[in-house]
C-alpha cells in the first residue's frame, strides 16, 4: 500500500537519523507544524498555500525532491481553489506605490513656499509701518508752527544751524535701517535653496542583479543612496517571515508566521551592509527601504530577498 505524504516524509526524516528539532532548525517551521505534516493533519496549518510550502521545504529538508512529492501526492493536498488571495501584477503595485508618494509631496512642497511669502509680506508692512511713524515722529518735532515762542529761535543762527543739522541726522536714520532688511531677505533665499536641493539628497536606487529561479527563488539586489540601515516590512495578511543581517547571522525579527495586526515591522541593521530576507506570501507583503519598494520580480508565493548595500 503506497504510504501517505506526511508517512513518507516521516520515514525520510527517520532514515536520515534527524529529529523534529532539527528539522526546525533547518526549516524555520515551528515543530508543532511539522508534526501535523507528518500525521497529515493540513487543519492545523495556517492555510492552503502554508500547507504546499511547508512541505516542500521539509522534503528539501530531508532530501526528497520537492515537486516530485507534490506531484505524487498532489490528491492529498489541499488546491488554491478556495484561498482568498488577490494577486495584483508587479506593474500595478509598482504604479500604485509611486503615485501615492508624489501626490504627498506636492502638498507639502506647497507649504513652505506659501508660509515664506507670509513672512516676507509680513515683514514688508512691519517696516512700511516704521518708516511712517518714524516720518510722524520726525515732522511734529522739526515743524515750525509747533514751537512755543517768538523770534528767539530766528535770531541766534548758531541754533538754528545746529537744530538744521539734528533734523538732517534725523533723516538720515531710515537709511541705516536699510540694511536690516537685506538681512531678513537673505534666510527666505537660503531656505529656498535649501527645499531646492533636498530632493537630491535622498535618491535611493534599488537594482536586481541577480533574479532567482525554482519554486522558492532567492533573488539579489544592489542598494544605493542609503545613509540608515533600515527597513520597514508592511503586511496585508498572514505571512511566513525571516529576517537576518548578514545572510544567516543575526535575526532581526523571530521567524514565524505574522499577520496584518503586526504591521508595519520596522527592522535596524545599522552596522551592516546586507540584509536577507524570506517572505511566504509575497501577495501579502511589501518590503520598502527608506519608502522605496522592493520589486519582486515574479509571481511566486515564496521568495527570498539578498539585499546589498553600498
Amino acid at each position: 500500500m503506497e504510504m501517505d505524504i506526511g508517512s513518507r516524509l516521516k520515514e525520510a526524516r527517520e532514515s536520515k537519523g534527524l529529529s523534529l528539532e532539527e528539522i526546525q532548525e533547518t526549516t524555520k517551521i515551528q515543530k508543532r507544524y511539522l508534526n501535523a505534516i507528518e500525521n497529515n493533519d493540513f487543519k492545523t496549518l495556517p492555510g492552503k498555500f502554508y500547507t504546499r510550502a511547508f512541505i516542500r521545504e521539509y522534503a528539501s529538508a530531508v532530501g526528497l525532491n520537492p515537486e516530485e512529492i507534490m506531484e505524487d501526492h498532489k490528491s492529498e493536498l489541499p488546491s488554491y481553489e478556495d484561498e482568498e488571495i488577490i494577486k495584483y501584477s508587479r506593474t500595478q503595485r509598482a504604479r500604485q506605490q509611486t503615485s501615492k508618494p508624489k501626490s504627498s509631496s506636492k502638498g507639502t512642497s506647497l507649504f513652505p513656499r506659501i508660509l515664506t511669502g507670509i513672512v516676507i509680506i509680513a515683514i514688508a508692512i512691519a517696516i512700511y509701518v516704521f518708516f511712517v511713524n518714524m516720518n510722524d515722529s520726525s515732522g511734529g518735532e522739526n515743524d515750525p508752527a509747533s514751537t512755543d515762542g517768538t523770534d528767539d529761535a530766528i535770531e541766534l543762527p548758531a541754533d538754528s544751524d545746529q537744530e538744521s543739522s539734528e533734523e538732517e541726522g534725523s533723516e538720515e536714520a531710515p537709511a541705516e535701517e536699510e540694511p536690516a532688511e537685506e538681512s531678513t531677505d537673505k534666510p527666505a533665499e537660503e531656505t529656498n535653496d535649501e527645499e531646492a536641493e533636498e530632493p537630491a539628497e535622498s535618491e535611493v536606487k534599488i537594482e536586481l542583479t541577480q533574479e532567482g529561479t525554482g519554486t522558492f527563488p532567492e533573488h539579489v539586489y544592489t542598494v544605493t543612496g542609503v545613509s540608515e540601515r533600515t527597513a520597514t516590512i508592511e503586511l496585508t495578511g498572514q505571512a511566513y517571515l525571516e529576517a537576518t543581517s548578514p545572510k544567516g547571522e543575526n535575526n532581526l525579527t523571530p521567524p514565524s508566521m505574522y499577520s496584518a495586526e503586526d504591521s508595519p515591522i520596522n527592522l535596524d541593521f545599522s552596522n551592516q551592509d546586507q540584509l536577507y530576507l524570506k517572505t511566504g506570501s509575497v501577495p501579502n507583503t511589501k518590503i520598502l527601504i527608506n519608502g522605496e519598494p522592493v520589486p519582486f520580480p515574479n509571481d511566486h508565493d515564496t521568495q527570498k530577498v539578498l539585499l546589498n548595500f553600498e
